[in-house]
């Protein structure tokens, strides 16, 4: 299949009209990436008409051959010179590159402040008011919507004029994809959005539009592609793969809390089967002295606390900075009342000036001093009660710190496969980035998300290589495909017993 480039103008009466093709490039190379911006790059002739095309604020639209829709476009960004002895001798070339149309939420922040929030017109306030609204903002909802909502409120129809991006259309709420529950303040919608959307198998694109002439945000859920669409050596569209297993690291996590001595509590974890597969066993400590825990008479954790200038024991707030149960939050409460109250009435036996005002002013106190101390007892009975909840919230911190070291360490499987097109099976005509296809290697099956392509040109598109990245591999944190792998090696090895 070949390629066609063409060069899109600057915004228009609200539109990017296409200014012309570029039929004479010497290479194309570009990358689509699921929900993260890809990038482009084109060599073209130093003096040419079409040379003369690519400027700043412009951009590319690529299309397919076979495929009515394109299949990349973005803004132009950089130029880069080049001249050799060896090629393009006389005026030489220069590379033109930039990012996909997917740059455009990388551009913004999601400002907290909004009016008439969780409503339909709720819209961003500009930065000089600001301070008027709220410093964290809730998102939540479909995982569709609440990319569709940060989009239209940043750039869309509803964001601040000056913030409003020309000729791009975010369309209609699409609430595909299951729900995300988050606060926002400032944060990068770009990164935002790589967060809400990971593991969700729903994908967004800013992508020219040929009809509308605008760029248009699509949303939709990944297509199940897994039957149509597969990778193997026995279908001749896998030009290599490779996968590695390897012994864990780490088996027995023992994670240390701030007790000192004997009193300090310890707790291991261990991977029981990747010691009985690989027959190791390999310990880490994990130092957690921030983790206020000791190891009472009995052998179980209790918690380390100290009696503050107040006579209650300090026990800290649970994460959201809050006290640990309702009823210690009611009881402090009503201690602090307890506590204005004998100040008032100290107050009063102090301003007292007859008798009589002088007897109802100490009986207001007696009253309100027995009414602290009930106060003061039941806050420690409360906090008493509590604990047995802190705890458990401390003991859940030792667990997830033992779980993160073991996981840091654990047996690995990686699974490295590089696919290539064949007529049968092409990327852009049968599928696209976002889909969901299946490698069959070893007698095993593996199917997951086709999270990038990497498409090269040149010879005037008599070579071309496109190379798409199934999972995480190739992104720097490969997929552990330990089972996966795991099972292929155990089949491989029966079928060379049959051999």
């Amino acid at each position: 299949m070949g390629y066609r480039i063409f060069v899109r103008g600057n915004v228009y009466e609200d539109e990017r009209r296409l200014l012309g093709e570029i039929d004479t490039w010497i290479k194309l190379d570009f990358t689509v990436r699921f929900n993260a911006v890809g990038t482009w790059q084109l060599l073209v002739k130093t003096g040419t008409y079409q040379e003369g095309l690519l400027t700043q604020g412009r951009g590319i639209v690529i299309y397919q051959d076979g495929v009515p829709d394109p299949v990349f476009s973005g803004q132009i960004d950089a130029f880069e010179r080049y001249w050799t002895v060896e090629q393009h001798t006389a005026a030489g070339s220069v590379f033109v590159g930039g990012k996909c149309d997917n740059q455009f939420p990388y551009g913004f922040l999601a400002f907290p402040g909004v009016s008439s929030p969780g409503t339909d017109k709720m819209a961003v306030l500009p930065i000089e008011k600001q301070y008027t609204g709220k410093d964290t903002r809730p998102a939540a909802g479909p995982v569709g919507q609440a990319v569709w909502v940060e989009a239209d409120l940043a750039f869309g129809s509803r964001a601040i004029s000056g913030r409003r991006i020309g000729a791009l259309n975010v369309g209609a709420n699409v609430p595909v994809g299951t729900s995300v529950s988050d606060s926002l303040r400032f944060d990068n919608l770009g990164e935002k959005f790589e967060g809400w959307l990971k593991d969700k198998k729903v994908g967004y694109r800013f992508l020219w539009d040929h009809t509308t002439k605008k760029i248009e945000l699509k949303l939709a859920a990944c297509r199940d592609r897994s039957k149509e669409v597969r990778f193997s050596p026995d279908l001749g569209n896998l030009k290599q793969y490779t996968w590695q297993l390897k012994a864990p690291d780490v088996t027995r996590a023992i994670v240390a809390c701030q007790g000192e001595g004997a009193e300090r509590y310890l707790w291991q974890k261990i991977d029981s089967e990747g010691e009985r597969q690989w027959g190791v066993k390999r310990e880490v400590f994990v130092d957690r002295r921030d983790i206020p825990l000791k190891t009472d008479k009995d052998g179980k954790p209790a918690l380390v606390t100290k009696t503050g200038s107040d006579g209650f024991e300090e026990i800290g707030q649970n994460p959201d900075g809050k006290e640990w149960t309702a009823d210690l939050t009611a009881r402090r409460a009503a201690l602090e009342a307890a506590d204005k109250a004998v100040a008032a009435a100290e107050k009063a036996v102090a301003d007292a000036k007859t008798d009589a005002e002088k007897k109802a002013a100490a009986e207001s106190l007696a009253a309100a001093t027995a009414a602290q101390k009930k106060a003061q007892s039941d806050v420690k009975a409360a906090i008493a009660a509590a604990k047995p909840t802190v705890v458990e919230h401390y003991v859940r911190a030792v667990e997830e710190a033992a779980a993160a070291a073991l996981k840091e360490g654990e047996k690995t499987g990686h699974f490295q496969i590089y696919p290539i097109d064949t007529e049968q099976v092409k990327y852009g005509r049968d599928y696209t980035v976002g889909d969901i296809v299946t490698v069959a290697v070893d007698g095993e099956e593996y199917s997951d998300i086709v999270k990038e392509v990497n498409i090269s040109v040149e010879d005037g598109g008599q070579t071309q290589s496109v190379t798409p990245k199934i999972g995480e591999q190739g992104t720097g944190d490969p997929l552990n495909l330990y089972k996966t792998v795991w099972e292929m090696k155990a089949k491989l090895r029966k079928l060379e017993s049959r051999m």
